[in-house]
């Protein structure tokens, strides 16, 4: 009774938030959001505007070259917070405060030619080590370190730590929070030397790593390639390890189709081989992390050593500044078993630049892939949470 409480609790403020929203804003946000759609292709993509400036893959695959010789300075930043209720069946359930992925940054670019520039970018996150909660006198971490160049004519060039080609074309996340569950691979990396470049309606990206003295010169490999039109897109990607004794391989593949105005489906697909262990699957944030008595407490937890998919279907639909979008997706391990995921949300987009969201997801896992709390019940997550980019 006393989780029932709190959950109710957490429901009411959500709705409160959302509904007693200004007028004026809202209005506001009315006229902006409908001068933005249909047209807007890449808002339809990532409706929730789950990705960012570090993110998009057009800010490196079709970038804009300065027109004259001064400095190019951004700097940038979004604030990420909320609240969550993590339901893992144990003593330790509670509303609990949140940062979901809240950074700040600076992009420096200066042209060296004609058509021709270079470009630097530094980003850190806010959140505390535990990657959940915004902590007094906590340390930054970094997310994003590169530097690159960038040409008009012949695509752009970049190295160290940035999101990488998998992420960017068929990872990149459909919700708030950035952080979605039921994904293989990852967000980012280090020591990365990527290449993106356009044509019409074709994107490609390739990379590899050059990470650690381990007698390994390049430790893996990427490539992505993207095919848009009007009401559909098509991506896919590829890795390739190439250090350790494992080396497996990861792809995966999304399409995006717009059949009405507001109206945005997406269906993915990710495969991994037994000996891929580059990176791990992902839980999003509905996860125990420093709880009093569980500590940390995956709700997918990985299955190492076996083959692995994830597989998942996706709508969107947003009229004015409301959109309400959902998703089911599959966790699939050849031997443990499955972990379905439903997750659904509702985004009032006050601007471009601000929005508040409330969502639910609740999870199903076999007995082979329970979560490994005390009480083994799979989870579920309420989730308030607002943002605002500037």
């Amino acid at each position: 009774m006393k989780k029932l409480y709190a959950a109710t609790a957490a429901v009411t403020c959500g709705v409160a938030f959302v509904c007693a929203a200004p007028a004026a804003a809202a209005q506001q946000a009315d006229a902006v959001v409908a001068s933005q759609l249909p047209a807007d292709a890449d808002t339809q993509q990532n409706p929730s505007a789950g990705t960012d400036v570090s993110q998009t893959l057009e800010e490196v695959a079709s970038p804009s070259v300065p027109l004259d010789d001064a400095f190019v300075v951004d700097i940038y930043g979004s604030l990420r917070i909320g609240l969550d209720y993590v339901d893992a069946g144990t003593g330790d359930d509670a509303i609990n405060g949140r940062d979901y992925l809240s950074r700040v940054g600076i992009n420096a670019k200066k042209r060296i030619g004609e058509g021709l520039a270079l470009v630097g970018t530094v980003e850190y996150g806010l959140r505390s080590d535990n990657l959940v909660d915004l902590q007094q006198n906590g340390d930054p971490t970094l997310r994003l370190a590169y530097v690159g160049g960038q040409s008009d004519d012949y695509g752009s060039l970049y190295y160290g730590s940035q999101t990488i080609v998998f992420h960017r074309f068929v990872r990149s996340s459909y919700f708030g929070d950035g952080l979605d569950s039921v994904r293989l691979g990852s967000i980012r990396d280090d020591d990365m030397l990527q290449y993106y470049y356009t044509t019409g309606n074709l994107t490609v990206g390739a990379a590899t790593q050059t990470e650690r003295q381990d007698g390994d010169s390049f430790d893996q490999f990427q490539i992505g390639a993207e095919y848009k039109t009007d009401i559909a897109s098509l991506q896919v990607a590829a890795i390739k390890d190439n250090q350790g004794i494992n080396n497996g391989t990861l792809w995966g593949v999304r399409g995006w189709v717009y059949p009405v105005n507001g109206l945005t489906l997406s269906a993915y697909h990710h495969q991994q081989t037994d000996d891929f262990d580059l990176y791990a699957g992902s839980t999003g944030t509905i996860r125990l992390r420093d709880a009093a008595s569980e500590g940390r407490v995956d709700a997918i937890p990985n299955c190492s050593g076996e083959a692995r998919s994830n597989t998942g279907i996706y709508a969107s639909y947003r009229t004015g500044g409301n959109q309400f979008h959902g998703r089911y997706a599959v966790d699939s391990c050849d031997l443990s078993g499955d972990i379905n995921s439903y997750k659904i949300e509702y985004v009032r987009h006050f601007s471009k630049d601000a929005q508040m969201w409330v969502s639910y997801e609740a999870l199903d896992n076999d007995p082979l892939r329970a979560p490994l709390s005390s009480s083994g019940e799979s989870m579920s997550q309420l989730q308030i949470g607002v943002r605002y980019d500037f």
